[in-house]
């Protein structure tokens, strides 16, 4: 599906250069038939945005998400050519994400199962495609409610996502002695639930910005930001809060508020040293016992060896490529059961440069330091204190993200959608030409 849509986008780009724009041809009587039709592009795009955000919350409903954006992407594609319109809109990511998609589908012929990188290429170019689209939607159709709307998608994705998962955590006999029992998002696992937190918080805590009342934004984040940082306490993902720790920083150099680095470090050295207490009274010892450590570093060892054996074309893309490779190995887990095929290489970028190269790293790294430079940008010139927030919030996300997939591939499934569409959403925001932003 991916490479229809592709095919489709590149068909419209040669069509639209070629032609007249049919719409202004009409007969007399037309322009109302011609208003309207956009009246009703506009609407369900702007509406299928805020709907695939929100959706994007529940992995579960992963594959009719698929089905609703690629009639969304269809109608897009359609809507232009019909006005005569180009469907790409120019970001600097362009260069480093066309590089990326080029640079693994030149390495597929070389990988262990060249039929499993292709169908995992195919996914990246979905999302590249929803990336694309979001930012059509976002520029084309968007105006100042827009991004209030996107944002009230997330924020309320995140408090549904963190009330279902403390039920959840309750009913399953979920406890604070150990992590045996895990909070976890509906239709996947803890990982996927502190993720989807580290997304999200950083735009909950965003739009307490536009609560002028004090007591009404005490009771915002009492409402929304507690449950969430509640729920990133029960998943007891360690690399969850390590994400939040580097948020924290990245908002203070963002925003220049140095001190706040000292308080983020403070309250994290605070965190550890309560834990490491806990544990030796009998709290959470799982959780500071260094076995999840060991498995990584092993996985980490085995992947680095595989970079530096083939540094430039990899052993093909995909995270499943590494259990393929070392399916026979055993590492780390004194569990004689435990076996290297139960897990992946536990890192993303460490994924791409093993998969598909260094050059491949280097384009996902360019990609992603662009979109932060491009919004910080962005957030420099607008004169809203709401617009600017939701501008550094959005930096912080990627910040944020990028660290979480330093400990386990998250770039995948309805995770990448939401990612990008906020990325999208923030780039089509930093990126225009007057420096008010509506409020």
């Amino acid at each position: 599906m991916g490479r229809i849509a592709l095919g489709v986008l590149l068909m419209s780009e040669v069509v639209a250069q070629g032609r007249e724009e049919v719409r202004e041809v009409a007969r007399p009587g037309q322009g109302g038939i011609v208003s309207l039709h956009r009246e009703v592009v506009s609407r369900v795009q702007l509406w299928g945005l805020v709907l695939l955000t929100f959706a994007s919350f529940f992995p579960g409903l992963f594959h009719y998400e698929e089905y609703v954006f690629f009639v969304l992407f269809t109608v897009a594609v359609g809507a232009s050519w019909l006005d005569g319109r180009t469907v790409w809109v120019r970001t600097p990511l362009d260069l480093p994400f066309f590089l990326l998609v080029a640079w693994i589908l030149v390495t597929i012929p070389f990988a262990t199962d060249p039929a499993y990188s292709f169908a995992e290429w195919r996914k990246l170019v979905t999302q590249m495609l929803v990336f694309y689209w979001a930012l059509l939607v976002v520029r084309r159709y968007g105006d100042g409610a827009t991004r209030r709307q996107i944002l009230a998608a997330v924020v309320i994705g995140t408090v549904t996502l963190s009330l279902y998962a403390l039920v959840d955590f309750v009913q399953r006999d979920g406890s604070l002695v150990n992590r045996s029992v895990r909070a976890w998002a509906p239709s996947s696992d803890s990982n996927w639930l502190t993720t989807y937190l580290v997304i999200g918080i950083p735009l909950v805590v965003c739009a307490g910005v536009a609560i002028k009342t004090n007591w009404r934004r005490l009771a915002y984040f009492g409402a929304v930001l507690g449950p969430a940082l509640l729920t990133q306490v029960f998943s007891y993902m360690r690399a969850g809060w390590l994400a939040l720790v580097f948020q924290g920083i990245a908002l203070a150099l963002f925003t220049g508020r140095r001190r706040l680095i000292l308080w983020v470090l403070g309250c994290c050295l605070a965190g550890v040293l309560s834990l490491l207490a806990l544990s030796q009274v009998g709290y959470q010892k799982d959780t500071v016992h260094p076995l999840s450590l060991n498995i990584r570093l092993g996985v980490w060892r085995l992947a680095i060896g595989e970079v530096v054996t083939h540094p430039l074309v990899g052993i093909g893309y995909g995270n499943d490529t590494f259990v393929k490779r070392f399916k026979d190995y055993v590492e780390t887990d004194p569990n004689p059961e435990f076996h290297i095929s139960e897990y992946g290489p536990h890192n993303t970028f460490l994924m791409l440069a093993m998969g598909s190269g260094i050059p491949a790293l280097i384009f996902m790294v360019w990609m992603l330091v662009s979109a932060v430079r491009t919004i910080l940008r962005g957030a420099g010139r607008v004169a809203s204190e709401w617009s600017y927030a939701f501008l550094i919030a959005i930096a912080v996300m990627i910040v944020g993200f990028a660290v979480r997939n330093c400990f386990d591939y998250m770039f995948a499934g309805s995770l990448a959608y939401l990612f990008w569409i906020l990325v999208a959403t923030g780039l089509a925001e930093s990126m225009k030409k007057s420096e008010s932003l509506a409020a």
